[in-house]
């Protein structure tokens, strides 16, 4: 019991550690914000070498074997990781919808399309800084096909180290810039690359909202191999796992676009039904009354 004590301590140091990036403060009010995620992430298969993307590989398959349902539990105690399910999953996309930096990369109409070819409903993790570049029209049909928006914060980066009234601030501003395209908000959020306090947590609560992390995720931003995250996706996915994938542009990460596909098909193969957060929360209601 104390080695897997010592491994689950590994991981969460090495989950956030693997994101977090240095950051410092001026004397002035005026916060420096730690780099985007996407800036060091590859935004092109050939931005990452072999070698590199090899022991990416070993290193996150061999996290996975500690078993990533009960490590994501362990490591955020009061987080969602996992529903009650006898059949069903749900689908989160991260960092939707397009980034600041890239306005022609849109493609939230491809995942709209893409989801209803397999029936499948997700949730999607809205950054506020993302949604310049998506019509208004565009993201009216994604909500009218049954997907869901979520809070994201406004920013892909990690916010544990930064001053919680900056955090509050960002979260609010995201409300309210999701709230001009529905009057019926998830009450889900999840925080930029799983970076998460105690504070945090209270300022979630405070307006209401839940904590998500995930028990299935193949770190897709950083390992551009479509069908490397699709078989360990769907060889760690377990009735009520929530996956998280993340959002492809044209000309970042475009690889996500094909993960996502080669995912749905193996689900649909599976039987699994592929809901958003607030259906399998109903669907694990369903379970806990019978």
């Amino acid at each position: 019991m104390p080695t897997l004590e010592i491994l689950l301590k590994i991981f969460k140091l090495y989950f956030l550690s693997f994101f977090l990036l240095s950051i410092g403060f001026s004397n002035s009010d005026t916060v420096s914000l730690p780099e985007l995620g996407r800036t060091n992430d590859p935004r092109l298969k050939s931005d990452i070498s072999n070698i590199k993307l090899f022991y990416k590989k070993i290193l996150w398959k061999s996290l996975s074997l500690l078993g990533a349902r009960n490590v994501a539990s362990i490591a955020y105690p009061n987080s969602i990781a996992f529903m009650k399910s006898d059949n069903s999953v749900a689908i989160t996309i991260d960092d939707g919808f397009c980034g600041l930096d890239n306005p022609l990369g849109d493609m939230t109409d491809d995942i709209r399309i893409l989801l209803k070819k397999y029936n499948a409903k997700a949730t999607f993790f809205i950054a506020g800084t993302h949604c310049s570049h998506t019509s208004e029209n565009t993201i009216k049909k994604l909500l009218a096909d049954g997907h869901e928006l979520a809070n994201h914060s406004m920013y892909d980066i990690p916010y544990a180290d930064l001053p919680i009234d900056y955090f509050e601030k960002d979260l609010m501003e995201t409300k309210n810039i999701l709230d001009e395209y529905t009057n019926n908000l998830s009450k889900w959020y999840r925080a930029p690359h799983a970076s998460i306090t105690n504070e945090m947590h209270d300022v979630i609560k405070k307006h209401n909202l839940t904590h998500v992390i995930g028990d299935t995720f193949a770190n897709d931003t950083s390992i551009p191999d479509p069908k490397w995250i699709s078989n360990l996706i769907l060889k760690t996915v377990k009735p009520g796992s929530i996956i998280i994938l993340h959002m492809p542009e044209r000309g970042v990460r475009e690889w996500t676009y094909e993960s996502l596909e080669l995912v749905l098909k193996g689900l649909q193969e599976k039987n699994f039904k592929m809901l958003n957060l607030t259906e399998l929360e109903k669907d694990s209601k369903l379970i806990d009354l019978n």
